[in-house]
């Protein structure tokens, strides 16, 4: 009973100190209920303890849990009735509110926009634009994510190939670190020769580590494509119109930080056949992204994408370079 009539506090890195109580997890930062300057929102990587009374729920506990502090950058806390006291990096923790808001159902969101492009007049014609945005919905240990992306370029006037996608993602984050993944994709890749797609994929995923310097996750799992091929103006004997087949998949995301507020980050996708051994596609993101505002960040990148058996008249390798702003909320 003393214990809960204690209000709880959060340590800074720096020595301060907010008396209040803890809110809730969001994203990469935690909300505090100050005594003296309301709610605030504090990056994880600035938190050096928390101490609070509230019975809390955690990612892959059904059963409320009690916090006992922070060492390091690990977060101790034990849940119901176990003995046993558990330490996670606070950075792993994707899931944390009030048990009572968990019991409530209540939601949390958070999303970024995305748009670059070029236009050009005179010795060169070109137009190019590309737009994406995504869009993240959480309750309890439960992720929707859903994001979107159009393209569209041209030269001298030429007929612009379009691409663009629309996908949907939940994520079941069964323990700290395990999360459970399943995604559904549609869109058209004319540039790649693909007139239209659908993608079905569900694995696991893992959080090998997460701290305030670098993160590492790895997913893997069964994808199902169906895919259908625009017709080249002379096609092959051996050209096929629409295929569909299963494929494994392997991904990882890396990010790692740099001085002065900048963040490198990589980020992979492989997927093989099932039935064609030699039928492999490798996608890869590399880049620096830096704040330039609250919420505003520019961001410089290079993506790379190889596919081993592309469709008539097409090339193997793609690889675009580009500078965007990016608007977090």
């Amino acid at each position: 009973m003393s214990a809960l009539a204690n209000a709880g506090y959060l340590e800074l890195t720096n020595g301060d100190r907010a008396e209040g109580e803890f809110v809730r997890i969001e994203a990469d930062s935690v909300v505090w209920q100050s005594e003296n300057f309301g709610q605030l929102l504090i990056k994880k990587t600035k938190i050096k303890n928390i101490v609070t009374s509230r019975p809390l729920k955690i990612s892959g506990n059904d059963i409320p849990c009690m916090v006992e502090g922070m060492e390091n950058e690990d977060l101790m806390y034990y849940c119901g009735l176990r003995a046993n006291m558990v330490r996670t990096p606070l950075l792993s923790i994707k899931t944390m509110t009030p048990y009572e808001n968990h019991v409530e159902g209540r939601f949390l969101h958070h999303g970024k926009i995305n748009l670059w492009g070029a236009y050009s007049r005179g010795n060169e014609i070109r137009d190019e634009w590309n737009l994406s945005t995504e869009l993240t919905l959480r309750r309890s240990e439960f992720r929707h994510t859903m994001g979107a992306e159009y393209s569209r370029a041209s030269w001298n006037h030429s007929d612009p190939p379009t691409k663009w996608n629309a996908r949907y993602g939940l994520d079941w984050f069964f323990r700290e670190r395990w999360f459970w993944s399943n995604n559904f994709e549609l869109g058209v890749d004319e540039a790649r020769g693909v007139e239209d797609y659908q993608v079905f994929g569900s694995g696991v995923g893992f959080q090998f580590w997460e701290n305030s310097k670098s993160a590492l996750s790895f997913r893997t799992g069964v994808s199902y494509f169906a895919e259908e091929y625009s017709i080249p103006d002379n096609p092959e004997a051996d050209f096929i119109a629409e295929d569909k087949y299963t494929a494994w998949r392997f991904a990882t995301d890396f990010r790692y930080a740099l001085p002065l507020g900048v963040s490198f980050f990589h980020t992979n996708e492989l997927t093989q056949s099932v039935e064609q051994g030699e039928d492999f596609y490798l996608r890869t993101s590399t880049g620096l992204s830096a704040m330039i505002l609250r919420k505003v960040y520019s961001e410089f990148k290079v993506d790379y994408n190889h596919e081993n058996e592309p469709q008539q008249d097409k090339e193997a390798k793609d690889i675009r370079m580009s500078v965007g702003v990016s608007y977090k909320w």
